[in-house]
């Protein structure tokens, strides 16, 4: 926002010869919104509608993401409880997708629990059909997948990973990491108990 705002402002600024605003979404749209009768008959003035347009349709994606979709997932996996899993998107904490079981709420799994309850899910159909489970194969998650399931910054996401020694994966000369690793880091950092 501040880049696309600000060199709008700057192209209003030289056009107009009043200096620019200070570099904050707040002061540049403030400045532009008083300089709209300049921008309104200069030749790009279609394009800095389009440009603020998308900005202002990003924003409120971000601030009001919209309906949630669910889907049933399965019967949730606490003991003696006969619940069905509903998965919901942008429903949880910070926008965070869930599986909660219908019964009782506390029955619950934020979106960097799935593997998890995947895996559990995986475990008691393999049971209940008299077959052994597999043993979990190594998941490898992409930087950014943890920056965005942890809510942890892309750069502390490198940085964790060389100073925890986290194994990785290299793939078309990107890195991916072990699941298991990451998760001995990061869980301890959520709020709530862990789960098995």
């Amino acid at each position: 926002m501040i880049t696309t705002l600000a060199s709008w402002a700057g192209l209003a600024a030289e056009s107009g010869g009043r200096p620019g605003p200070e570099r904050t979404v707040p002061a540049l749209a403030r400045w532009l919104g008083e300089e709209l009768p300049r921008i309104a008959v200069h030749p790009a003035a279609g394009e800095f509608s389009k440009e603020v347009h998308r900005l202002a349709a990003g924003a409120r994606r971000v601030v009001s993401p919209g309906p949630a979709h669910r889907a049933t997932v399965g019967t949730c996996m606490e003991p003696g409880c006969d619940g069905k899993l509903v998965a919901t998107t942008g429903a949880g904490p910070g926008g965070l997708g869930e599986i909660r079981c219908d019964r009782d709420g506390a029955h619950s799994w934020t979106e960097h629990d799935w593997s998890r309850l995947r895996r559990r899910l995986a475990a008691r159909s393999a049971a209940r059909a008299g077959a052994a489970a597999e043993a979990p194969a190594t998941r490898w998650l992409a930087p950014q997948d943890v920056s965005l399931l942890w809510r942890v910054p892309l750069g502390s996401v490198y940085r964790l990973a060389s100073e925890q020694s986290w194994r990785r994966e290299r793939r078309g000369g990107r890195s991916y990491y072990d699941e298991q690793d990451v998760r001995r880091t990061l869980d301890g950092r959520l709020t709530g108990p862990a789960r098995p």
